[in-house]
C-alpha cells in the first residue's frame, strides 16, 4: 500500500510539474532575486580542465550524494552509505575499487570512449564537456532527482564540423534487458541492490556483448551546428528489507525490480519536468535558508548585501555549502546535517558542525537542540561524532585517560553556550537530558572535565596522543597548548552562567582558577616567534608551527596576550602560513612538515575550516585588515566549487606563496563538508561582531570598530527580533 500511495504521489508531482515547468523556474530564480542573494546558478563555478580536477565534483538530494566520474556520463551514487570502501580511503587515486551505486553508463561515440575535458560544479548540476569527440560537442548534464534515489543525465550533441554527418551514438548500461527490451536491470553490482536505467527515446538497436552489458545504439545526422540531445534515468531500491524482528524479508515484486521499473519508466515519459523539477526544489530550499518564516526551517539565515563581489560569494557558498549537507530521513531531527555525503548515513562529526554554532543557531534553532539533546549526554573522552540514525545512548566508561577526540569538550560547551546566548533559551538549562543531568550540569561538568585527566609536574593537562588531536602530525600530542587554553576559555565562560543562575561564589571560583592556569598555559609561548611550544610524553618541548594553536590558544587568551605577542602571532600566520589564495595548515619549517602528508592538516594545503578560524583569530588579536583581504582572496577557490574538506596545493611550486590550489582526494579528503557554513560563520560572528552575551543585554563584540568593507546583514533574529546590521563611518550600527 505505501508502495502504491509514493508512486500515485510520484506520478501527480510529475504531472504538475510538466504544467508548471517555465513558471516554476521563474518563481524560483524570482525568489532570490526578491531577497537579494544570488540564484544557484549565479553562485555555480567554473569550466575546469579535466586533469585538474582530482576530486571530481559532486551532487546532493537532501537525501544521498552522487560524485560524477571523470567520463562524459558514468558516476558513483550509494545511497546506503560509503562512497569508498576501506581500500579506496587508503588509496582514493584507485577509482576502480570505489563502490558504485548506479551501474557505469559509458558513452560512445562511433565506437569510441571519450573522457570529459572540462568539469563544472552548477549546485543543482554537474556538467560535463568534450569538444573534440570526432566531430562532435558532447555536453552532458547530471542532476539528482529531490530526496527520491533517481539519476537524471542528458546527453546533448552538436555536429562541430563544415558538412552533414551521420554519427553513432552508443551507450553501454551494465545488467540484464528487462521485458519491454529496452530498460536494463541491474541486481549483481551491489547485493542487496536492484538498479534499472532507461533512455527518454527508444534505441535503434540493442546489442548484447558478453560481460552482460547492453548497448543502446542511436543513429544520428547532424548538419553543421545542429544538435541533438537524448536523456537517461537510472533509480534503485532495496530488494531486502529488514523486520522489526530482524529477519531479512524478500519482496517479490522488490526481486524483480518492477516497482522501480515502473517508477524509473515514469521519470523517463516525464523527463523534461522530472529533469526540471530537479533545479525548482534546490532554488526553492535556497530561498527557504533566508526567508523569515519559510515553511522548511525553524529559522533562517542572514542576508548579506554588499558591492564586495568576493565577501558576497564567500558567504553565500558557505551556507550553501552547509545546506548541501541537509539530511531529511534521520530521526533526530527532520532537518539535520551530516558531516559528508561520503560516509556511512547519520555521520555526523562534531568537529565539522560545532565550528559553526551561530549560524546554525539562526538558521535551524529547532534542529541544533535537538541535536545538543544527544551531543550532550555523549563521552567527551571517547569518539569524535555521532550516528544519528539512533535517537539514544551513550558511553557511560569513565576513562582516565583520552582517547577520542580532545577537542570534544570545548566544541560541546561553544555550541551549547552559542545557542542560548544567540536564541535566549535559557529555560533549555534546567532541562533534564537521557541520563538525568540538566544542561546546565552538563555545561559545569564540560567546563571541569580536564581535572581528572593526567598531569605533567608544571600542572599542564594530557590531552592525550596522536589519535586524539591532530592524526598525522606526530608531534602535536599530549601537552598542546591549544586545549589548555580552551580549559581557562571555559572557565571563565561557565562562571558567567553561573553567575547568571544566582551562583557568584562558585563562579569566582572558577575565574580564581582560570587565572592560576593562565601563567602555566603561557609558558608554552615561544617570545619573539609567534608560536606554541607542546611537551611530549617524554617531558620535551617540542616547536608547534601550526594554525591549531594559533586559532585555539589566540582566540581563548585573546584578552591575556600582551601587543607584541599578539603581533607576532599574526605574523607567524601571515609569513609562514598564508599563501596568495590559501593556506598551509602546518608551517614549511615546522620540524614534523617532512612526515605530514595529508592536505588538511599538513604542510601541503588545510582542511578548510582552519582558514576562517584563522581570520577569526587574526580579527580578534588585531589585525582586522589582513583577516579581511585574507578571506577575500580566497574566494578564487570556490570557482572549483564549494567549500570541502582540505584544498591541496600541487605542482612543482606547491611550496611558495603563489602555488596553485585544488579541491583535494589524497587520504581519503572528501568533497562538501558542513565544516563549510564557517566562511558564513566567521562573516556574522566576527566580521559584523554578531555574539551576544549571556544576559542579551549586549549583541555586539567591538561595535565601534570600523570595518575594512561595506555592507549590510540583513534580517539577524535577535530577542525574537530580526534586526540588520550595517557597516558605518563608526563601526557597526544596528537597524
Amino acid at each position: 500500500m505505501k508502495k502504491t500511495l509514493f508512486f500515485i504521489s510520484c506520478l501527480l508531482a510529475i504531472v504538475l510539474s510538466s504544467l508548471q515547468i517555465k513558471s516554476q523556474s521563474v518563481s524560483a530564480d524570482q525568489r532570490a532575486h526578491d531577497l537579494g542573494i544570488p540564484t544557484l546558478d549565479e553562485l555555480a563555478g567554473t569550466w575546469i580542465p579535466q586533469e585538474l580536477a582530482v576530486n571530481p565534483p559532486s551532487l546532493h538530494n537532501c537525501h544521498n550524494m552522487l560524485i560524477v566520474d571523470k567520463d562524459l556520463t558514468s558516476y558513483f551514487f550509494n545511497p546506503g552509505g560509503w562512497l569508498y570502501n576501506l581500500a579506496a580511503y587508503a588509496d582514493p587515486r584507485e577509482p576502480s575499487i570505489w563502490k558504485r551505486g548506479h551501474p557505469a553508463l559509458k558513452l560512445l561515440i562511433d565506437g569510441i570512449e571519450y573522457q570529459s575535458e572540462e568539469l563544472k560544479q552548477g549546485n543543482y548540476r554537474v556538467l560535463r564537456r568534450n569538444e573534440h569527440c570526432n566531430g562532435l560537442s558532447v555536453e552532458t548534464d547530471t542532476r539528482l532527482m529531490h530526496q527520491k534515489r533517481g539519476v537524471l543525465l542528458t546527453v546533448k550533441c552538436t555536429n562541430t564540423t563544415l558538412t552533414a554527418k551521420r554519427f553513432k551514438l552508443t551507450m553501454k548500461v551494465p545488467g540484464s534487458i528487462q521485458p519491454d527490451g529496452i530498460g536494463v536491470a541491474n541486481e549483481f553490482q551491489r547485493k542487496g541492490v536492484i538498479t534499472v536505467v532507461r533512455p527518454t527515446s527508444p534505441p535503434d538497436k540493442i546489442d548484447i556483448d558478453a560481460y552482460i552489458v547492453a548497448l543502446w545504439n542511436w543513429h544520428i545526422d547532424l548538419k553543421p551546428g545542429e544538435t541533438y540531445t537524448i536523456g537517461f534515468v537510472a533509480g534503485d531500491e532495496d530488494t531486502q528489507l529488514t523486520t522489526t524482528d530482524g529477519f531479512i524479508q524478500g519482496d517479490i515484486n522488490h526481486a524483480k525490480g518492477h516497482y522501480i521499473d515502473s517508477c524509473v519508466n515514469m521519470w523517463a515519459k516525464a523527463f523534461n519536468a522530472a529533469f526540471e523539477d530537479c533545479k525548482f526544489q534546490w532554488a526553492n530550499r535556497w530561498a527557504d535558508a533566508f526567508t523569515v518564516n519559510n515553511s522548511h526551517y525553524s529559522g533562517h539565515a542572514p542576508v548579506l548585501k554588499t558591492t564586495d563581489a568576493a565577501l558576497q560569494r564567500n558567504y553565500y557558498m558557505g551556507i550553501f555549502t552547509l545546506l548541501s549537507v541537509e539530511r531529511s530521513q534521520f530521526p533526530i531531527y527532520p532537518v539535520s546535517f551530516i558531516t559528508n555525503g561520503e560516509r556511512d548515513d547519520g555521520t555526523q562529526f562534531y568537529g565539522d558542525l560545532a565550528v559553526l554554532p551561530t549560524l546554525w543557531s539562526l538558521l535551524e534553532p529547532k534542529g541544533m537542540k535537538a541535536t545538543l539533546r544527544r551531543w550532550l549526554v555523549q563521552n567527551l573522552r571517547n569518539g569524535a561524532w555521532l550516528d544519528i540514525r539512533q535517537t539514544s545512548g551513550y558511553d557511560t566508561t569513565h576513562y582516565n585517560r583520552m582517547f577520542g577526540y580532545a577537542f570534544n569538550a570545548c566544541l560541546f560547551f561553544k555550541t551549547a553556550d552559542t545557542y542560548l546566548r544567540v536564541t535566549q533559551d535559557t529555560a533549555f538549562l534546567d532541562e533534564a537530558l537521557e541520563d538525568g543531568r540538566t544542561v546546565f550540569q552538563h555545561l559545569n561538568r564540560i567546563a571541569v572535565d580536564w581535572e581528572t585527566l593526567p598531569k605533567n609536574k608544571t600542572g599542564l593537562t594530557d590531552f592525550g596522543g596522536n589519535e586524539c588531536l591532530l592524526e598525522c602530525d606526530p608531534n602535536y600530542t599530549h601537552y598542546v597548548a591549544a586545549m589548555n587554553a580552551q580549559v581557562i576559555y571555559m572557565l571563565r565562560k561557565m562562571a558567567g552562567w553561573l553567575r547568571f543562575k544566582g551562583n557568584p561564589v562558585s563562579a569566582g571560583k572558577m575565574e580564581i582558577q582560570a587565572n592560576k592556569l593562565l601563567p602555566i598555559v603561557m609558558q608554552l609561548y615561544k617570545e619573539g616567534e609567534g608560536i606554541w611550544l607542546s611537551y611530549d610524553e617524554k617531558g620535551n618541548k617540542v616547536e608547534i608551527r601550526h594554525c591549531m594553536d594559533y586559532a585555539y590558544a589566540g582566540d581563548a587568551l585573546v584578552n591575556d596576550l600582551s601587543r607584541k605577542q599578539k603581533q607576532e602571532m599574526n605574523n607567524f600566520v601571515k609569513s609562514e602560513l598564508m599563501t596568495d589564495n590559501w593556506m598551509r595548515a602546518m608551517s614549511l619549517r615546522d620540524s614534523a612538515a617532512a612526515y605530514t602528508y595529508r592536505a588538511d592538516h599538513g604542510p601541503y594545503g588545510s582542511y578548510d575550516v582552519w582558514l576562517p578560524l584563522t581570520m577569526h583569530t587574526m580579527w580578534q588579536l588585531g589585525d582586522a585588515s589582513s583577516a579581511f583581504d585574507f578571506y577575500r582572496r580566497i574566494s578564487a577557490v570556490t570557482l572549483e566549487g564549494s567549500f570541502t574538506q582540505a584544498h591541496e596545493f600541487y605542482g612543482p611550486t606547491y611550496n611558495r606563496k603563489d602555488a596553485p590550489v585544488r579541491i583535494s582526494e589524497a587520504w581519503g579528503n572528501m568533497r562538501e563538508t558542513s565544516g563549510g557554513g564557517t566562511f558564513a560563520e566567521v562573516v556574522i560572528q566576527t566580521f559584523f561582531g554578531f555574539d551576544p552575551n549571556i544576559s542579551g543585554t549586549k549583541i555586539l563584540v567591538d561595535p565601534a570598530l570600523k570595518r575594512p568593507f561595506k555592507g549590510v546583514l540583513q534580517n539577524v533574529n535577535c530577542h525574537h527580533k530580526n534586526i540588520s546590521l550595517q557597516t558605518g563611518e563608526d563601526g557597526i550600527e544596528i537597524k
